[in-house]
């Protein structure tokens, strides 16, 4: 049963949905509920991917300028996942770092793409989900971090190579999460981010100031009907 709370959000988010209540300044990306289950083989070909609305825009967590190697995230969901994609913009692609294979091991010392959940909305714990150009696993909750014993979920990734750049595909069960299927107009925290190490660039949709891991500067994931 959801709290009062979380009501309370999915009515502003229904209400609102392009920028919740009471803050302007935070950005909000519709996910549209899929026709389908999608296939998480890296490459998006999907008709959901084509019709969804793009986070871009990714700025520099060391200045706050713009990434000069820009990012596009893509959502979407079903009864049981929530699907998201990345086309990761890359000039030079031999340059990838991407040494870490181990489940859990330190991803984010390679290329990589990174998801922050707050499903209840407390701007103080979350779900953080890391993945690589070749696919491997890194989960936690936090704060603090890293601490990749705090949660195991059975999610799943794929990379793929594409024509200046590379694209990733994320499917995170909601029972994983502890989550029922959101409902239209629930709202979450939720960020993601990108390491990029040739040009040592650290890039997010919604900007943090010294880390990524500030839920209090997350963004909003909207559900909606699907388009």
């Amino acid at each position: 049963m959801l709290s009062v709370c979380r009501i309370v959000l999915a009515l502003l988010g229904a209400l609102a949905p392009v920028q919740p209540m009471g803050e302007p300044d935070t950005p909000t990306l519709r996910c549209h509920l899929s026709p389908g289950r999608l296939v998480i083989d890296g490459v998006l070909d999907e008709a959901c991917w084509r019709e969804a609305e793009v986070a871009t825009g990714f700025v520099l967590l060391e200045n706050g300028g713009p990434a000069t190697q820009q990012t596009e995230c893509m959502t979407a969901y079903d009864s049981e996942y929530l699907y998201v994609a990345f086309f990761c913009h890359e000039s030079d692609p031999s340059g990838l770092r991407m040494s870490h294979r181990e489940r859990d091991g330190a991803v984010w010392l390679d290329d990589c793409v990174e998801v922050f959940l707050d499903p209840q909305h407390t701007h103080r714990t979350y779900y953080h989900v890391i993945t690589n150009r070749i696919g491997t696993r890194f989960d936690e909750i936090g704060p603090p971090c890293p601490s990749p014993t705090s949660w195991d979920a059975p999610w799943f990734a794929a990379a793929h190579d594409t024509s200046g750049g590379w694209s990733v595909e994320i499917a995170i069960p909601f029972r994983g999460l502890g989550e029922p299927m959101p409902q239209p107009g629930a709202l979450w925290g939720f960020n993601v981010h990108r390491q990029e190490y040739r040009l040592v660039e650290r890039s997010s949709w919604s900007p943090t100031l010294q880390s990524f891991h500030e839920p209090e500067h997350f963004g909003h994931l909207l559900f909606v009907p699907q388009s």
